[in-house]
């Protein structure tokens, strides 16, 4: 069923929206085309912030990119807005989106990236032919609502073999439950500022982290490229990358030593 109206006599009694400032042109008001300026401007800045790295079609196979901006983690991106980006022709499906460089990408025709493995920010899909862009599909509404995965648990991992942590990872636990043998977990390399993980020892085997190139800042050393590691159950280290691509030492329990 459509959507419906208000009745005819409570439309004609409204004075205005106190949420937006918007106000109603008061029946007979004159002169007429001044209040409807008003109404315009009122409406204009309520929809400002809608504007905000909108997609629009510049003719032909031209599309330009109004200037926003959006958080990255802790991190503020501004995308000063661009035109002329021209797209590749009779194509189906063009994903555009900004990716965590601040970078316009257009040339992405299978699918949206995947977001654990490359953060951004999605734009519009739009579809060509023949010269022309036959449609521009809002992309910006995926960013609307967020919903916290797993009820706001934390994410606990036992890790048996090596493997390699991403930044969409951050805030999760990491342990050697079930090793048999020395585990190492790397770190995510060039982590943004305020990515963090936790690690324990659950059995008795060699659990280390390793930085790749970054250095693990703590009392056992501070050498790059050097892996931290313990041994015996219960012994946790909690790191957070700091804004120089390290690795900062939040908490420690039992004793962690450095790679020789």
């Amino acid at each position: 069923m459509a959507e419906v109206y208000p009745s005819d006599n409570d439309l004609l009694n409204i004075t205005g929206d106190s949420e937006t400032g918007v106000e109603y042109i008061p029946t007979g008001t004159a002169p007429y085309y001044l209040h409807f300026r008003k109404l315009l401007y009122r409406l204009l800045l309520a929809a400002r912030r809608g504007n905000d790295l909108r997609v629009f079609d510049e003719g032909g196979l031209d599309v330009g990119v109004k200037s926003g901006k959006f958080w990255l983690g802790a991190d503020l991106i501004s995308y000063a807005g661009s035109s002329g980006n021209l797209l590749a022709d009779d194509k189906a499906n063009i994903y555009v989106y900004i990716d965590s460089s601040g970078n316009l990408v257009t040339n992405e025709y299978s699918a949206w990236p995947d977001m654990s493995g490359l953060r951004h920010v999605r734009l519009a899909i739009v579809t060509t032919s023949s010269g022309e862009i036959a449609s521009i599909t809002d992309a910006r509404d995926h960013h609307s609502i967020a919903v916290p995965s797993g009820g706001g648990s934390v994410v606990i991992e036992a890790h048996t073999s090596g493997d390699t942590l991403t930044e969409a990872e951050s805030g999760s636990i990491h342990t050697n439950r079930g090793a048999t043998g020395t585990v190492t977990v790397t770190l995510p390399a060039s982590a943004s500022a305020g990515t963090a993980f936790t690690f324990c020892v659950q059995d008795a085997q060699q659990f280390r982290v390793d930085p790749g190139t970054a250095t693990i800042r703590d009392t056992s050393g501070q050498t790059a490229d050097k892996y931290k590691w313990a041994d015996a159950v219960g012994e946790c280290i909690a790191l957070i990358a700091d804004s120089n691509g390290d690795w900062a030492v939040t908490s420690k329990g039992g004793f962690w030593s450095e790679e020789a």
